[in-house]
This record gives C-alpha cells, structure tokens and sequence, in this order.
C-alpha cells in the first residue's frame, strides 16, 4: 500500500489527474479488498474517488452480467455500498463469454469517470489469468483503460506471463490474509442472490419486436438501452451503457411484440423510452421461489436468420 501511497503523491504532485489503478490478479487473492482499502485511503485524502467493478461474474456495484461505476460518497466497508452512477451491458458472467464487450464496457466506463472529474479511478477486475485467451483479454483490457499503475496481486508469480508484456508501470502486491477463498457453488449463489434482489420490483413490460438486436430463447437475460447505438466512433465513451436488466418472457409474433420483466421504469406503454434490447449469453430460469441461471444453446446467428425471416429488424 505505501508504494501506492507514494506513486499516488507524485502523480498529484505534478497534477497528472485522474490517477487510475488497474487491479490484477487471480480468483480470490484480495483483489475487492484491495479496492475497498483503496476507495477509503484515497477518499480520506479529500478527493474524489470513482470505482469501475469489471467483475462481470462477481458484481458489486449492480448486477451480474454488467460492469458497473460508482462514486464514493463517504467510507466504507464493503465495495458495494459505492453508489451505482453507470451501468454497462456484456451480457453473460464470464469474459470468456464477451471478452469485446468486457473490454469495451470498462474502458467506457473509466471514461465515463474521468468525465465525472474523478481524482482516482479503481479497476476491481475478473479474475480470469489463465492460459493465451486469458492474456490477450488483459492486455487488451489494460490497453483500453491505459491505467496509470497496474497493482498486480499474486500469490507466488502466476502473473508473469501477463506483465511481462505490459507498458504500464506495475506495483506488485502479494494476496491479502483477509482473502476468503469461495467455490464455484459459493459464487453462483452470490449471482442467483442478486438476480433475485434485482428483480424483486419487476413487472412485465411490453416492446416493439423491432427494438431486439437479434430473437433471443425466452429466459434470455437482456439490456435495455435508451438510445440507438450505431457503433463505435464519436460517443464511444457510452458504449454499453443501459437503463437496466430484464428477462425476455414471450415473443408474440403476430403483434409483433415482446414482452420483457425488468424493474426498469419505462414510463409509458410500449416501452416508449427503450429503444434497443440487446440480449445477453444466459438465460435465467425461475425455480423454488428464485432465479436460476442456465446457458444459451442456440447460436446468436441461427436467431438472426430466424429473425430477418420474421421481422424488419434493425441494428441498434
């Protein structure tokens, strides 16, 4: 910590603001701790603190399958009592699943902190290090955000393979004694935990089928956009950023409609202020009294076949 403490006061020495951390590790080597002693240290220094959470499987701040940024208004004790400010879409719980959207969402969302005039920006990122896909995602994630120090938490030295191709300056640290090991078991629950909180206000809502990127299977988790993205480009800070979350109920083709449970306020009929659901890589299936969650088998392209057959369908 001091040697952050120390990179900390020569960037703000000479003005060099916003300071961001990207924090690098495996699976439960204290990666959200560090993030949370951080937030505090630097929010006790009087300034203004923004944390991104890319822990797309593990989320904090909001609910799974998105990356959330929030704001410190004050200490705290856990990371996700930081209030949500954005919320961006990738639609499934491991990288692996969307590394594009992974890397595109948190550099979006460091952005979006850096225009909210944060003095430092923490990256809590997932804990996927391992093997070639692995690598590639973190190079391109940490060449997206261009953080101004990786903080490198190991155990021994399995991030190597990772550094050593790294242009950023690396702090390395080794795994907190107040790291809890979790099972694959352990973090599923967490997630089904939070579908349920996320949910619990839900109501059904109704859309035009024109406002689907692609004819989802009907459990398919979705984002809800306000505006029509047309890729990259001038506004690409925003990409990813939603409304909120719903779960894809029915498609009722001959209206033409869609009918998607989500606790997002869409004011009036007809989901008049969503213009564009993007559906995610996983379906959630209620179950006992809560959500469950279960993959998408059928192919993103088999579903856009179908519906250019149904419906003229446009790109969002």
């Amino acid at each position: 910590m001091r040697a952050i403490e120390g990179a900390m006061q020569d960037y703000l020495r000479h003005d060099q603001k916003p300071l961001t951390l990207f924090l690098l590790g495996g699976v439960d080597v204290g990666k959200t701790y560090t993030a949370t002693a951080l937030a505090n240290r630097f929010y006790e220094h009087g300034l203004k603190v923004a944390v991104v959470d890319a822990d797309v499987g593990q989320s904090d701040i909001g609910p799974p399958c998105c990356i959330g940024m929030g704001i410190l208004e004050g200490k705290i004790q856990i990371i996700s009592e930081v209030p949500l400010h954005s919320l961006y879409f990738v639609g499934n719980t491991s990288p692996n699943g969307c590394m594009r959207e992974c890397v595109n969402g948190a550099a979006a969302a460091a952005k979006k902190a850096k225009k909210l005039n944060a003095d430092v920006i923490i990256v809590d990122s997932t804990g996927w290090i391992e093997g070639e896909d692995a690598e590639r995602f973190k190079r391109f994630e940490i060449k997206a955000i261009d953080p101004s120090i990786v903080v490198a938490i190991e155990r021994e030295d399995e991030l190597g393979h990772i550094i050593q191709h790294l242009n950023a300056k690396v702090i390395k640290l080794r795994m907190s004694s107040e790291t809890r090991s979790r099972t694959r078991e352990e973090r599923r629950a967490l997630r089904e935990e939070a579908y349920n909180k996320y949910f619990r206000a839900a109501e059904d809502s109704v859309f035009e089928l024109s406002t689907l990127a692609w004819l989802p299977e009907e459990g398919t988790i979705v984002g809800l956009f306000d505006r029509i993205c047309e890729g990259n480009g001038e506004g690409e800070d925003e990409y990813g950023e939603i409304r909120g979350l719903g779960i894809l109920r029915e498609i009722d083709y001959e209206r033409e409609k869609a009918v998607v449970f989500t606790p997002v306020d869409t004011d009036t009929g007809d989901g008049a202020t969503i213009r564009g659901i993007e559906p995610g890589g996983l379906k959630l299936i209620m179950m006992n009294g809560g959500f469950r969650e279960e993959a998408v088998y059928k192919k993103r392209q088999e579903s856009s076949d179908l519906y250019a057959k149904t419906s003229n369908h446009r790109e969002y």
